[in-house]
């Protein structure tokens, strides 16, 4: 049963910020509770810290280095919104040679910035299921995308392992699993879900955890607001009984309690039921993660 909590990179330059992120790699390493950290790629559309950047610097402040390797899985989401096709296999190449093994394809958030902010253009030059493809038929059998060898001595293969996503309420489920069958045919290792605050749409991934593991996703609501917000984007769907739940606590910091004890349920049904693993989101504050974990996988 697997681990793995989301982490979203630094935004700007605030030395505090930074070190409160590096701070928790480092206590939720010291907890046992998990068994990766994966660190998204601009979400929601922001300009955030590259994921492979902040590896580096979690690597260097802990002192997680070859000689006596990372505490945790360290995981880059990679999306192909922001390089073509020639920087995305670059990229890959720059992960092989620092260390990065395990990656995170997806498609990736459309960039949403202010209107003060300049204007950036999506790139996209292929999907999640090309680049699914590209990393297992060529990089890791040594060939680069153009199905040249990667160099001439004995191998010259990558060896990254490949995750990717899936939605379980996608407004278009019969498009979503076509996408899922294709990934998983171009060559992915696995597969960690956005939230699922129902369970009843997982029962239809049934017949794929046969065929690949899959990580349930979990996310920690910080009360009624946050879970209103969350409902309104494409693909979650939050039950009535997690709103009246919500409202019947009250205050913002009794709210937040009961975010954490629907996240530890969750946590219970998902470990419960024999799924591969567990995908934590908890957005802007980490501080809930342990104690999430911690009452969930007790």
């Amino acid at each position: 049963f697997a681990v793995s909590v989301e982490l979203l990179p630094s935004r700007g330059t605030a030395p505090r910020l930074l070190r409160n992120k590096v701070d928790f790699v480092c206590n939720l390493a010291a907890s046992g509770l998990a068994d990766a950290i994966d660190v998204t790629d601009g979400s929601r559309g922001i300009p955030l810290m590259p994921p492979g950047d902040f590896i580096s610097v979690v690597r260097q402040r802990l002192g997680w280095n070859h000689e006596n390797g990372d505490q945790l899985e360290l995981i880059p989401h990679f999306t192909a919104r922001d390089l073509n096709i020639m920087g995305l296999q670059s990229r890959l190449i720059g992960y092989w040679a620092n260390g990065i093994d395990n990656v995170i394809f997806i498609t990736g958030d459309p960039p949403k910035m202010s209107p003060a902010y300049p204007r950036s253009t999506a790139v996209f030059d292929i999907d999640s299921v090309a680049m699914i493809r590209y990393a297992h038929a060529h990089l890791n059998s040594g060939l680069d995308f153009g199905g040249q060898r990667l160099g001439k001595h004995r191998d010259p293969r990558t060896h990254f392992t490949i995750g990717t996503g899936f939605e379980p309420e996608a407004l278009n489920s019969e498009r979503e699993f076509g996408k899922l069958d294709r990934k998983i045919d171009a060559g992915a290792d696995y597969v960690m879900t956005q939230p699922a605050f129902r369970f009843e749409p997982l029962g239809a991934l049934e017949p794929y955890r046969s065929r690949i593991p899959i990580l349930v996703g979990v996310a920690v609501l910080t009360g009624l607001e946050h879970a209103r917000r969350m409902n309104e984007i494409p693909g979650v769907l939050i039950p009535d009984e997690i709103f009246e739940r919500l409202a019947r606590a009250g205050s913002a910091a009794e709210q937040a309690e009961v975010g954490v004890e629907i996240a530890a349920e969750q946590v219970r049904w998902v470990a419960a039921n024999g799924w591969s693993g567990l995908y934590l989101m908890s957005p802007s504050s980490h501080h809930p993660v342990l104690e999430v974990l911690g009452s969930g996988l007790s």
